[in-house]
């Protein structure tokens, strides 16, 4: 009884991983763009684009997907970078490239201001830019102007980078829209 335990067993193990061996699809490859940071108007464009990459990396996990080399996607781009976020832009780039997604963002301005006469101590935050990709996967296109304003007790930013998890945020919803299926009617 016991050897006949051990032998089903052992063939359903080696049909379950038949089965999940069978299946397995391609990571689809995606092309990310380096962000463009106004210098002039961000106090710490450096961490923004350090920011950027982490979520980048975060968002696109290995056996899904499989992120192109920079260097690659860099002797792609104009020398004065992606100055338009069209579709016809970002799909010239998939084309080029031989990826299946695309991401580009630009930040335009982000910055703190105390706002004065309040009961409590407030600091609001402006950040301005743009994001836009292209999933040829889905066929999806996601262009949306980056226009966040939005305000924290002061006392609340001595623990956190305020700034940082606002773009991170926002950045992260965005390329969750990026990503979402197509729905079928």
């Amino acid at each position: 009884m016991k050897r006949k335990f051990v032998y089903l067993f052992s063939l359903l193990v080696i049909v379950f991983l038949g089965i999940l061996s069978f299946g397995t699809a391609e990571a689809a490859r995606v092309a990310v763009i380096p962000i463009q940071v106004d210098g002039s108007q961000v106090k710490r464009a450096a961490d923004f684009e350090s920011y950027y990459w982490d979520v980048i990396i975060e968002k696109f996990q290995y056996p899904d997907y499989e992120l192109m080399d920079d260097e690659k996607v860099a002797a792609l781009m104009p020398e004065k970078g992606l100055t338009s976020f069209d579709q016809a832009a970002l799909t010239g780039i998939v084309d080029k490239a031989d990826a299946d997604i695309v991401v580009a963002m630009r930040l335009d301005i982000i910055k703190e201001r105390p706002l004065n006469f309040r009961r409590e101590a407030m600091v609001e935050c402006i950040m301005e830019g743009e994001f836009a990709s292209y999933n040829r996967l889905t066929g999806k296109y996601f262009k949306n102007k980056l226009n966040y304003k939005g305000e924290i007790e002061e006392v609340l930013t001595l623990r956190t980078d305020w700034q940082q998890e606002v773009f991170a945020s926002e950045l992260k919803r965005y390329i969750n829209r990026t990503l979402a299926k197509r729905k079928v009617k």
